[in-house]
């Protein structure tokens, strides 16, 4: 079971902030959400998505997730989807309530972005990486999550994030055998370092 809960760390569910405040405390401007049909988010909207989004992956709450993550969420990610033995291509949290179950379980880890590559209207593309768990190895992904203006703030509505799934095995406490070698937490490829 803990393999599962470990797992959905790699899910990095987020959403996109409207303007803060300037009181830096998570309050944000109401706007009304006419204005924002067929609009796009702010280069400060943007940005602010992008911390939300780790704060929604390293350091989730139930309540994150209520404010941040829209009714119309969905997630796609083969690299998770190989784990939880899910057929390549299909969604792997159909819902908003999927993810948050999936995240309410999991450990808050380390996410450190490296870079934000593309924005986009209401999407985002990063780069990213953590090190965690048996192997504390860094495993690096890119992820890409569009956005919805919901409940007078933009919210996340769908989520793509694809990452280097063998060092995320091993660090989850798992083993493989490539080229008839196994590889453990305790004796990843040398390679790798």
């Amino acid at each position: 079971m803990r393999f599962f809960s470990i797992l959905a760390l790699a899910v990095l569910g987020a959403s996109a902030c409207p303007t803060k405040t300037g009181d830096n405390k998570g309050d944000y401007k109401h706007r009304n959400s006419d204005d924002h049909k067929g609009k796009c988010m702010s280069a400060k909207e943007a940005t602010d998505s992008v911390e939300t989004y780790r704060q929604l992956i390293a350091e989730y709450t139930p309540e994150l997730g209520e404010k941040w993550v829209a009714s119309s969420f969905v997630e796609y990610s083969d690299s998770i989807n190989t784990f939880i033995h899910k057929k390549l291509g299909t969604a792997t949290f159909p819902n908003k309530q999927a993810f948050m179950a999936s995240q309410a379980v999991t450990p808050h880890f380390p996410v450190t972005i490296l870079s934000v590559d593309a924005v986009q209207c209401n999407t985002v593309a990063i780069q990213w990486k953590s090190a965690f768990g048996a192997a504390n190895l860094p495993a690096k992904g890119i992820t890409t999550f569009k956005t919805v203006f919901e409940d007078d703030r933009w919210k996340i509505s769908e989520i793509n994030v694809e990452f280097n799934s063998a060092i995320w095995l091993l660090n989850m406490g798992g083993s493989y055998t490539w080229e008839g070698k196994t590889y453990t937490p305790t004796s990843p490829d040398a390679t790798l370092l």
